[in-house]
């Protein structure tokens, strides 16, 4: 009886975050080609938080993530797997950038990188397919950096997704946020 009770609440939790994101994730997925600028991040969800909160979407929850390499793996450089348009004819693939920028709600992640089609997926699953699934060279991959590197030296830093937008739009100093390796953010927000 204490598992069935478990699960109805759990299912209960699931469903009340599909129906609390659905007009950002409608939101995202109509802005997802439209309103793209490539090497842009950081732009391109704050101008998904700012078009959301003209449309008066509750964005109380959410947070600004942004990640880092601190490490020297591909000279500092962040080793996404999964991103937009970088694989073998067009595909998602492997791509460096120097730091990238995401929005998390709720435990769902919004990228604009992340594949070729506008997906809204859970955290852990977003850091798995889009960091961790690291691939030797002899697998396809160019740049093998290793899930225990990426874990050790990934930095990612949470802010207040509004705060930092008004603060942007303001221009005045964004708020600080909490910063963590990957692995200790997979630990405490990746649930």
């Amino acid at each position: 009886m204490k598992n069935i009770i478990i699960f109805i609440l759990l299912s209960l939790f699931s469903i009340h975050l599909v129906f609390a994101n659905t007009e950002l994730i409608k939101l995202f997925q109509a802005s997802f080609n439209t309103h793209y600028e490539e090497a842009r991040c950081g732009d391109n969800i704050l101008g998904l938080i700012h078009r959301a909160d003209l449309q008066k979407i509750n964005l109380n929850n959410a947070n600004i993530l942004e990640i880092t390499n601190q490490g020297f793996s591909v000279f500092g450089m962040l080793n996404a797997e999964y991103a937009r348009a970088s694989g073998r004819h067009g595909a998602p693939g492997e791509r460096n950038w120097y730091h990238h920028v995401v929005l998390e709600m709720d435990g769902l992640i919004y990228d604009f990188d992340f594949g070729n089609t506008p997906q809204v997926t859970t955290t852990q699953k977003y850091i798995e397919q889009m960091f961790l699934n690291d691939k030797r060279k002899s697998e396809g991959g160019e740049f093998y950096v290793g899930r225990e590197e990426k874990l050790k030296y990934y930095e990612i830093t949470v802010k207040p997704a509004l705060e930092t937008m008004h603060a942007r739009r303001n221009r005045v100093v964004s708020p600080d946020g909490e910063t963590m390796r990957l692995q200790q953010f997979i630990e405490s927000y990746a649930r």
